[in-house]
């Protein structure tokens, strides 16, 4: 097996002889390697009605930017259940007040985020942003705010976290605060009380399925610097990490398997303690387990209430498999044998490798899949999908989620030879905490 860099041509892993053995590091892997191992065996995107000249508020020159967005900018807005048109669609009547704070920083987020899509890195995109942020903050000093207000400081919030994610730098870890910023509005506005509202629902969606991704990432975050400054910014104590974190769910028809699914990770992750935590061995946390197990494998796909497109219906398959897997290994003790997951890896592998011919936009599944490939042929078929994502132009840079990937191929070949079982939330918390921003996995 290779920890193969991306750059590496696959046809050329597929030749290599099945007996050679060698293994991609770099001195930081082998000193993750040594620390991780001393410790192991010390505990064995459609046409839309607003007309863009009627916005008297917009300058000549950023009208190109918002047409570009409504055309083609959107397509890689990341969503789940509400899709992208019709967030497109919301955040485009929303931008039509801009007669607030609230209102100029959703515009000049929309504005920044479609300037750096359409040109990459470059001074006007920072500028946008950084009088989007500056009209955020004039628009929390302002008093309580109404629905409409508080539906745009939250759709602003939300481009602003897609800007940080779309292609990642050293500050793309601010992220995550832009997601929480949307979720603290929405529990202070009560925003949930009229998610009835076609826009505010869309909106909510998309604002759920990215904070219960984000509490998947903090989870496996060991760069305790974020943990300290979310306490301190909140004067909250240092043990609560998560500081209600996405603990609201939307109080929308249960039968739906996208909310479905989505609630079930998040209690997974709610839920999980380190297999060689006293508690993991309470009869009431193995029931829990048990029931979620239960829960995970009868989430019905082909609910008739849902009416879910062809694209909605494979990911919901995909984030089944995905949260399948990683309850199972994610609560296997490291001094048991591993559960037999090679049924359920399998159809995993002829999922997504197979079927997603123009790349993976959900990156979730790809990471826990990817951790499954243990094979030659299953990590060569992870990095085409990885190569056919890249040339997508619709979806975000891969580049975090691979160097996850790639540094937990490293520790688990590492480990390869071993006589002690890989704890894998470790291995997995090495691999997400081994860049040097938090990356997004939604």
């Amino acid at each position: 097996m290779v920890a193969n860099p991306l750059g590496m041509p696959t046809n050329e892993l597929s030749e290599r002889p099945s007996t050679l053995f060698l293994i991609n590091t770099t001195f930081n892997d082998m000193e993750l390697y040594g620390h991780r191992t001393s410790r192991m065996y010390l505990d064995r995107l459609v046409t839309f009605s607003p007309i863009l000249p009627n916005r008297p508020q917009v300058k000549a020159e950023h009208t190109c930017l918002l047409q570009y967005f409504q055309d083609t900018a959107y397509r890689s807005l990341v969503t789940f259940g509400a899709t992208t048109g019709q967030i497109r669609d919301a955040l485009m009547t929303m931008t039509m007040t801009p007669d607030t704070s609230s209102g100029l920083a959703l515009l000049y987020a929309l504005l920044a985020y479609s300037s750096l899509h359409s040109q990459g890195p470059n001074k006007e995109a920072m500028k946008l942003k950084i009088q989007a942020l500056q009209f955020l903050s004039v628009s929390l000093k302002e008093g309580p705010m109404t629905t409409a207000r508080a539906a745009q400081h939250v759709a602003a919030s939300m481009l602003l976290g897609a800007f940080e994610t779309l292609l990642p730098s050293d500050s793309s870890g601010e992220w995550l605060w832009h997601i929480w910023g949307a979720m603290d509005t929405i529990r202070a506005a009560q925003l949930e009380d009229v998610s009835h509202e076609s826009d505010t629902r869309h909106l909510l969606d998309w604002v759920y399925y990215h904070g219960v991704l984000s509490r998947f990432a903090v989870h496996h975050w060991r760069h305790q610097s974020l943990i300290q400054s979310r306490s301190n910014a909140r004067g909250g104590p240092h043990g609560d990490q998560y500081l209600q974190l996405s603990r609201y769910r939307p109080t929308l028809p249960s039968p739906n398997p996208t909310y479905a699914i989505l609630s079930l990770l998040s209690e997974v992750c709610e839920t999980l303690v380190d297999p060689r935590d006293p508690r993991s061995r309470h009869e009431d946390y193995i029931r829990r387990l048990k029931e979620l197990e239960s829960r995970i494998d009868t989430v019905s796909i082909t609910s008739t209430s849902a009416k879910l497109s062809h694209d909605a219906t494979f990911a919901v398959e995909l984030y089944q498999v995905a949260t399948r897997i990683y309850l199972a290994r994610a609560s296997q003790s490291p001094w048991e044998p591993p559960a037999n997951l090679d049924a359920l890896i399998e159809t995993g592998f002829s999922g997504p490798s197979k079927i997603c011919t123009s790349g993976c936009e959900h990156f979730f599944p790809l990471l826990i899949l990817a951790c499954e490939a243990r094979r030659d042929d299953q990590r060569v078929a992870i990095l085409n999908l990885v190569e056919r994502t890249q040339r997508d132009s619709r979806i975000r840079t891969v580049r975090g989620v691979m160097d996850a990937i790639q540094s937990i191929w490293v520790q688990q070949d590492l480990h390869a030879d071993g006589d002690i079982l890989v704890n894998y939330l470790d291995v997995m918390s090495a691999g997400i905490s081994s860049t040097s921003t938090i990356p997004s996995f939604a």
